[in-house]
């Protein structure tokens, strides 16, 4: 089941997410990536043009396995994150 977007804050290292947690914080918000399963570019429909390479009209995209963090013996869950104009600014699918 495919839910809609909600704002997440994303911690990265070396270009990959490695943790993010959703906002407004709650309490069982907080993921730890285990495995970056896809990565990919994709077009927003913004109705705009952007000269930057990514940001504006293109999105970096990546669908990754994740656990909660106060949970970690729970199986992970699937989603996807979407950078949508540039660092900072993310989007999140939960997928699984």
């Amino acid at each position: 089941m495919v839910r809609s977007p909600s704002p997440v804050q994303v911690r990265c290292v070396d270009g990959d997410p490695v943790e993010f947690h959703r906002r407004p914080n709650r309490r069982d918000s907080h993921y730890l990536v285990t495995e970056v399963q896809e990565r990919w570019i994709e077009e927003s429909r913004w109705p705009f043009r952007s000269a930057m390479p990514i940001g504006g009209d293109r999105c970096r995209c990546w669908r990754v396995l994740a656990r909660r963090s106060d949970e970690p013996h729970l199986p992970a869950s699937e989603f996807v994150l979407r950078m949508r104009s540039g660092p900072g600014v993310w989007d999140l699918r939960w997928l699984t």
